[in-house]
């Protein structure tokens, strides 16, 4: 089974479903198994760069050098080094790589010739309709179809010996607010109407034309105005706009014609450009007699409003239920449950395990760790964790056992998790980040239904928004249950404190002294003085937790231990029996002594002393832990006459 990759950025939050459907159409009519990976970002529609960032790293997740072909739709980023960054790769790759609409150097190029498409807008305009004075209402300075078209207009004009100024041109968007803006903008500088207005698209020559006609001006009859690309607001604006045609589909389908070619080996040039049509209709005096069918179009944007209106009440469906899921895969569930006219044939959802390692982290560690010490943000970390495999979407029954069988399952890699063996088949990688922070990737089989009508921003942006709400939600508790503990912890050691062994060591006595003895153990690490003064706190602070790992490891879950302060310690907890006391003693000073080996304090010891509670007796529990003291003292006492 051959691979293509193809990295494209829609436009805004719109996906360029032209592109998948191209290419798909082509695979389709081959014999050749030929399966499609999209990795697809939408990098320019917030205006918070950290969320642009976090939505780039999706072209990193592929290693390219395992696809046999690469198509690459970079014309819509505008940060420079997502640009340099992609096309280094992808020549690093070894493998054919088409760029679509963007000339790249060494790179193959399929698209439209914007340059002499432009220019031959602009002749129509000279030569048909004798125009020598222009205003041109362009779109994003920087954009690479923007500033051919651009160059077009002006190698064209110079050729005619037409004299052009760079104030004759304003520079904004591909929207219908560039084409009011840029009105107001010449009209402001008090010049009269030049003979035609060009238009980098078809949304701004319409918005050049409403705000003309509330300053009481009108095409063609004031000024002639052309668009580009024939979007449906050409076909069926008032008048007619003139505008240049061209099937983005086609780019696609030449794309997956040029690879088969490739494999086979044939040698092929360097530019290949998609054919372009020339519509000359009434926004500049032309009138070709040519009628769309207004039944057959209103009745197409009816059934899709229908559809976008249900599509859009699921939306809020969504969003309520979303709010009540506790784990990522229930939000996945629940997106299927509200969302059945998805059409796709799997849903799979791959997260960065570091999603949950606050609360694996020990109770001795800092509280918390800031999302940059934690999470990616170029890449994604070598090992994530499938949370969630959804397939045959038919299957409504069962779904949550379907789940358990799949989740947490470990991804190294793309492949062969996500290896599509049926020919044609499809598969869309969607990033899924906090801003500019990595936290996984949707994967989606078969996506043509979603891409096509523009429900994926939709979706994805209630997920996403849940699921970073839930992750604050459970890091919060976490982060105010750490602080809880704080107030009855021991820092270096995570041992109750002396708040938590008034608070606790109380309670199991007073709960279980009339039930059970109890065992009162009184621990004093050798020597800590002597450790501080001659070989530093540093190693101090290293004794104190051999000592306090070595009590917490021979202790069962139900006993209390607990730093007093300093060196002593204390355990409290069911009473063993005589010989598992004394077993447990020995298993504490042995795990001392050769944990202080490990760390260059040799004869590392303790002093212990302990008593067992009476059920009968009035005793308190300080009076147990004062007789476990005396004890413990007795021995100490001795190790040092001993040492005299």
């Amino acid at each position: 089974m051959k691979k293509i990759a193809l990295l494209m950025d829609g436009w805004k939050r719109y996906l360029t479903f032209a592109w998948p459907a191209g290419i798909l159409q082509r695979i389709h009519e081959t014999d050749e198994k030929v399966a499609l990976y999209i990795f697809s970002s939408s990098g320019n529609w917030s205006r918070d760069e950290k969320y642009n960032e976090g939505e780039y790293n999706i072209f990193r997740l592929p290693d390219l050098s395992e696809f046999d072909g690469i198509i690459l739709d970079l014309t819509n980023i505008q940060i420079s080094s997502v640009i340099e960054e992609v096309v280094k790769r992808a020549k690093d790759s070894g493998v054919p790589v088409i760029s679509l609409g963007k000339e790249l150097d060494d790179f193959y190029y399929v698209g439209i010739d914007n340059r002499r498409a432009m220019a031959g807008m602009v002749e129509h305009l000279v030569d048909v309709h004798k125009c020598r004075t222009f205003w041109f209402v362009m779109g994003p300075k920087d954009n690479y179809e923007n500033i051919r078209r651009v160059e077009g207009i002006r190698e064209y004009l110079d050729s005619q010996g037409i004299s052009w100024e760079e104030s004759d041109f304003f520079y904004e968007s591909y929207e219908f607010q560039c084409g009011i803006n840029g009105f107001r903008h010449f009209m402001e500088r008090g010049e009269k109407l030049p003979d035609a207005i060009v238009c980098a698209n078809d949304n701004i020559a319409v918005g050049v034309c409403e705000e003309a006609a509330r300053a009481g001006y009108h095409a063609p009859g004031d000024f002639f105005i052309t668009g580009f690309d024939n979007f449906d607001k050409a076909a069926f604006y008032t008048p007619q706009i003139t505008t240049v045609s061209h099937v983005r589909e086609e780019a696609g389908y030449r794309c997956a014609q040029l690879l088969l070619q490739i494999w086979k080996g044939e040698e092929l040039p360097r530019f290949h450009y998609t054919d372009v049509e020339y519509k000359f209709w009434e926004s500049c005096g032309c009138n070709n007699g040519h009628h769309h069918e207004d039944r057959d179009y209103l009745k197409g944007q009816i059934i899709y409003q229908i559809e976008t209106d249900i599509f859009m009440e699921d939306i809020l469906s969504l969003e309520y239920e979303l709010l009540k899921c506790s784990t990522f895969p229930q939000m996945i569930n629940c997106v299927l449950k509200c969302l059945p006219s998805m059409k796709c044939d799997a849903m799979y959802l791959v997260m960065d395990p570091r999603m949950n390692d606050f609360k694996k982290r020990t109770e001795n560690s800092e509280i918390w760790m800031t999302e940059e010490e934690n999470y990616c943000i170029h890449g994604y970390p070598e090992r994530m964790v499938l949370e969630f495999s959804y397939e045959n979407p038919e299957v409504s029954e069962g779904l949550e056992l379907h789940l358990a069988q799949r989740e947490n399952s470990e991804v190294n890699t793309i492949f062969p998790v996500f290896d599509c063996q049926e020919p044609g088949a499809n598969i869309l990688f969607l990033p899924l980040h906090f801003r500019q922070w990595t936290v996984g990737y949707l994967v989606i089989r078969d996506s043509v239904y979603l891409m096509e009508r523009q429900y994926l921003h939709h979706m994805l942006g209630a997920l996403t928004k849940a699921m970073e709400n839930l992750h604050r939600h459970e890091k919060l508790e976490w982060m105010n249950e750490q602080l809880s503990n704080l107030y009855v912890r021991d820092t270096l050691t995570g041992m109750y404190n002396r708040m938590g062994y008034r608070k606790f060591a109380g309670t199991l006595f007073e709960d279980r002294k009339r039930a059970n003895n109890l065992l009162i153990l009184f621990i004093d690490l050798d020597r800590l003085k002597f450790i501080n003064d001659n070989l530093g706190h540093d190693m101090g602070d290293l004794a104190i937790r051999a000592v306090a790992d070595a009590i917490k490891s021979s202790l069962d879950e139900e006993g209390i231990p607990v730093r007093l302060g300093g060196d002593e310690f204390l355990v409290i907890c069911e009473e063993p029996s005589g010989q598992e006391i004394e077993n447990m003693i020995r298993e504490i000073r042995h795990k001392v002594e050769h944990s202080g080996n490990q760390v260059g304090l040799y004869e590392l010891s303790i002093s212990a002393g302990y008593v067992i509670t009476d059920k009968e007796s009035p005793k308190k529990l300080e009076d147990y832990v004062n007789e476990a003291d005396a004890i413990m003292y007795e021995e100490k006492k001795a190790k040092k006459a001993a040492r005299t």
